[in-house]
This record gives C-alpha cells, sequence and structure tokens, in this order.
C-alpha cells in the first residue's frame, strides 16, 4: 500500500491541495472548521507530510554530511555520537562519509555531498590531503565547511581541534621527569597540521640533554616497524605516539620484545583499549564527544549566520595515566 500524500487528502475532501497544506500549518487564511477537517482525516489515515519536499521548497536538505578517513579509529563512534545528537537537537539530519584515508575518495565524498546539496560539510582530512583546493567546489555553491580533528592550517574554514603544541608539550614534560636519555618520536603524516604542531610542541619541551629520534608513520604498522628498529638497534626506552594508531605500533612491538616493564610510551589515546595493553602507558585523553558536539555547534553557527565566521576552537585536554 502506497503512503497516503497531500494530494489524496484534498481529492477525499474534495479541496485543493494548497488548502490541504495550509490547514495541515494552521495557516490563519485557512478557516477553524476547514482545519479541523483536515486535520482530523490527516489523523485517521495516518498522513505524514513530506519532509524532503518541505525542505527542497525552503531551499534546505536539513542533511549534514560528516567526512571522516575511517570509521575503525577508536573514537570515531564517539565523534559520531557527539555530532548527531548536536545536530538532531537542531532537526537536522547525518550523512556519515568515509574516505579510507585516500584523497581521491574525499574528493569525491565532497562532490556527492555538492549533488545532494547539503546544508554543510563536517570534515576531517585523510592523511593524503596535502591542500584544500578541492573544496573550491562547496564555496561555489555556497556550503559552508568545518575542518576537525585532522585539519591542515588555513584562514579560510573554521576548524575544531585540541591544542596539539601545548599537549605534545605536557607529554614530553613526562619523558623530561623520568629522566629517559632517548626518545622515539612517531608523528602522523608530515603534511598534517596535526604532525606539524604535536611535533613542534613535543620537541620545543623536550630537554636539550635527550636524544630523539623521529618518524613520519601513515598507520600501526610503520609505527610497529620503526618501535622494532628503535628497540632493537638503538636500545631505546622511550616512546611519544601522535594517536592511538600509531600507539597500537607502539605498544604492540614492545609486547612482542617482552620489554614493557622498562619501557615508557606516552601519547594520545581515547583511553579506552590500549592503558589495557600497557600498563603503565600515559596518554592525552583525546575525547571525541566533546569534539563531534563542537564541531555540529560550528557547523550549524555557519549556517544560520549570512556571513562565513572563521573560528578556531581548542579543546582542553590533561595527562591521564593506566589505572594498571
Amino acid at each position: 500500500m502506497k503512503p497516503m500524500t497531500l494530494k489524496d487528502l484534498a481529492r477525499f475532501l474534495n479541496v485543493s491541495p494548497s488548502t490541504v497544506s495550509r490547514a495541515l500549518n494552521n495557516h490563519p487564511d485557512i478557516s477553524i472548521e476547514v482545519r479541523n477537517r483536515v486535520q482530523q482525516l490527516a489523523e485517521e489515515l495516518q498522513f505524514k507530510p513530506n519532509s524532503f519536499a518541505a525542505n527542497f521548497r525552503k531551499k534546505q536538505s536539513k542533511l549534514i554530511a560528516v567526512i571522516l578517513p575511517k570509521i575503525y579509529r577508536s573514537f570515531i563512534p564517539d565523534v559520531i555520537e557527539g555530532i548527531t545528537k548536536r545536530l538532531k537537537a537542531a532537526n537536522f539530519q547525518t550523512l556519515i562519509l568515509i574516505t579510507e584515508d585516500q584523497l581521491s575518495n574525499e574528493i569525491a565524498a565532497i562532490q556527492q555531498c555538492c549533488d545532494m546539496r547539503v546544508d554543510g560539510i563536517l570534515l576531517s582530512l585523510s592523511n593524503e590531503t596535502t591542500n584544500l583546493a578541492h573544496l573550491s567546489l562547496c564555496d561555489k555553491m555556497g556550503i559552508p565547511i568545518v575542518l576537525f580533528d585532522n585539519t591542515l592550517e588555513t584562514q579560510q574554514y573554521p576548524t575544531v581541534h585540541i591544542n596539539d603544541a601545548s599537549a605534545a608539550g605536557l607529554c614530553a614534560k613526562f619523558i623530561n621527569k623520568n629522566k629517559c636519555k632517548k626518545v622515539a618520536a612517531i608523528y602522523g603524516p608530515q603534511e598534517l597540521s596535526i604532525s606539524k604542531n604535536r611535533k613542534l610542541g613535543f620537541t620545543q619541551a623536550l630537554d636539550v640533554q635527550i636524544e630523539v629520534k623521529s618518524c613520519y608513520a601513515k598507520n600501526a604498522q610503520e609505527a610497529y616497524r620503526f618501535t622494532i628498529e628503535q628497540i632493537s638497534k638503538e636500545k631505546t626506552t622511550a616512546f611519544f605516539g601522535i594517536s592511538d594508531e600509531v600507539l597500537m605500533g607502539i605498544v604492540t612491538a614492545v609486547n612482542e620484545l617482552k620489554c614493557a616493564a622498562s619501557t615508557t610510551i606516552v601519547g594520545f589515546s581515547d583511553g579506552l583499549t590500549l592503558p589495557f595493553l600497557h600498563k603503565e602507558l600515559h596518554y592525552i585523553f583525546h575525547n571525541g564527544k566533546t569534539i563531534g558536539e563542537e564541531a555540529a555547534a560550528q557547523i550549524l553557527k555557519q549556517i544560520e549566520s549570512n556571513d562565513q565566521i572563521i573560528e578556531h576552537i581548542e579543546i582542553p585536554v590533561e595527562l591521564y595515566a593506566s589505572q594498571g
């Protein structure tokens, strides 16, 4: 059975579709008697207004796209929860698109969003993204964008992220406090602002007498191989990891080489899994839900404003210790 339409109601009541529409919206031009007749029949026949058509007339889709590099990163479910909760309260729906950390997929996702005429885009960049030229189509179409978590340095779009340099500095101070002589620091892709800022903060806060070896890793496998090399050849006993994925590679290598008790590990994590794999792990708590909520609030602000508002929101963080 096909769903009841506005035209069906109009035919049953022998009135025009526009009269039915205005009666359902309690328009003052429609008499109370007609409004009651229309609304009573709509309830009896379980009529539901077509929100898509209504939004189309208003030139709104009521749809916000969320473009993410990977769905299985541990803090992503919290990010999605924070975003959807905030957007639902504002009567927006959420479209989730995954790029698998590939620029080509990110470009395709942006095109899809433009084709669908979404009202706004929340974008966490892929590890392959080195510039924002592919976002120009959104600018031309007037679709606002907020970058969050994985971002590039930009004055063109609003961003939501933690203070990467300051947070990495807390990790370096922990290394200093433990009087480590040698540390291996593993960052993400070199182009991302998250790597640049965390490297800057870490190296500036690290005691000058501590020897540091650095590596840019695209995934846990690269972090794992670098860690194996550092422990086996350099006898390194302290590691700094930029993310949960990098820390997973570090912790896996340390556990495999059975040197967890003598190895200091500090980095950025959501604290859900890794503290159970390395009991002495210290980490910057990366709160995905807070980031998601703030990113959603920023895109709503962009949609409601006639002029683009460029804000760079920093989420405060603390250094936590595993409770093992």
